[in-house]
């Protein structure tokens, strides 16, 4: 009899979260000794964004753990359970941690650290900040997230690019903009786009192909940073500043190139990238992309399948 994974979402809008969180429910779907069921909120949208779209007919109509065996939380999760539930759950929990901010006592998120639950997460820098915390109660075990490479375009010969420089400011718009007109003042012959709002995720990897150069802004401290990874695999020279959570695979002038978060420092990345040996961007490109390929959605799915196994022994 198939173990059941009760997984629970509150999809707003698409996130990185939201997507990873897909992934590890598509994983307990590809096991045949588990099965994977979702309850969602009642304020989910079911745009075209959501992954599970088109399975919002198998979807659970309320939230009961009587017929689970394994309870799947991520981010505010919890909060499906009552504060009693919390504190002694009626079933063992996976608790997926994406974000260093689990670990700030200012943040929600850390009074959950107290309860019990084997916690995945996403990178060794979410691990240790956890683990500093000494507030954490049970077993921390690291997977990194993977690439589903199947998703990704094949990459764009570099003669063939269309876009010179391609800055993700989705999560920093302010930032974005600045840095775009003041390479149109000072570089107007670049060809630049600029990506402020959420767009399709298929869209976003076609645009990371296009592009011969990318300076991705993500927030001051994340988890994780997939888009950075993504274009190490699409073969886009990379400029990423640190955000904690992509230390285990920017490494500075290795695979890509990692200045200080200021405009100054940014645009000085741009124009070192801009003046690379065809020898330095091309090991930089070489390693960036067997970087990406370490991080792999099968092996994530593996790591995984192997903790929830022993969690259901």
């Amino acid at each position: 009899m198939p173990k059941t994974v009760l997984f629970h979402r509150d999809f707003r809008r698409f996130t990185g979260g939201h997507l990873k969180v897909w992934h590890y429910f598509e994983h307990v779907r590809s096991s045949p000794r588990h099965r994977a069921r979702i309850v969602f909120s009642d304020e989910t949208s079911w745009d075209a964004t959501n992954p599970w779209s088109t399975l919002r007919g198998q979807a659970l109509p309320s939230w009961r753990t009587d017929d689970a065996d394994v309870l799947f939380l991520a981010g505010l999760d919890w909060e499906v359970l009552d504060p009693a539930e919390r504190r002694s759950p009626p079933k063992p929990v996976i608790n997926l941690i994406q974000h260093v901010r689990h670990a700030d006592p200012a943040q929600p998120l850390y009074r959950y650290l107290e309860h019990p639950a084997v916690r995945i997460c996403v990178s060794v820098s979410v691990s240790e900040a956890l683990r500093r915390t000494g507030r954490v109660n049970g077993p921390l075990i690291t997977i990194p997230n993977g690439l589903e490479s199947a998703e990704l375009p094949p990459p764009v010969p570099q003669d063939h690019r269309t876009v010179d420089l391609l800055v993700v400011g989705i999560k920093q718009p302010t930032l974005a903009v600045e840095i775009a007109d003041r390479l149109g003042r000072t570089r107007p012959e670049m060809r630049v786009q600029v990506l402020t709002e959420p767009v399709a995720r298929s869209l976003f990897l076609e645009m990371l192909a296009r592009a011969r150069l990318a300076v991705l802004l993500p927030h001051r401290t994340e988890g994780f940073y997939l888009p950075a990874l993504e274009g190490f695999a699409l073969e886009t020279l990379t400029i990423c500043p640190d955000c904690v959570g992509n230390r285990g695979f920017c490494v500075p002038d290795e695979t890509c190139l990692m200045p200080n978060y200021t405009v100054d420092a940014l645009l000085g990345a741009v124009q070192k990238a801009m003046t690379l040996s065809s020898a330095d961007r091309h090991r930089i490109l070489s390693r960036a992309r067997t970087v990406a390929n370490t991080h792999s959605l099968g092996e994530e799915r593996r790591a995984f399948l192997e903790v929830l196994e022993q969690v259901t022994q």
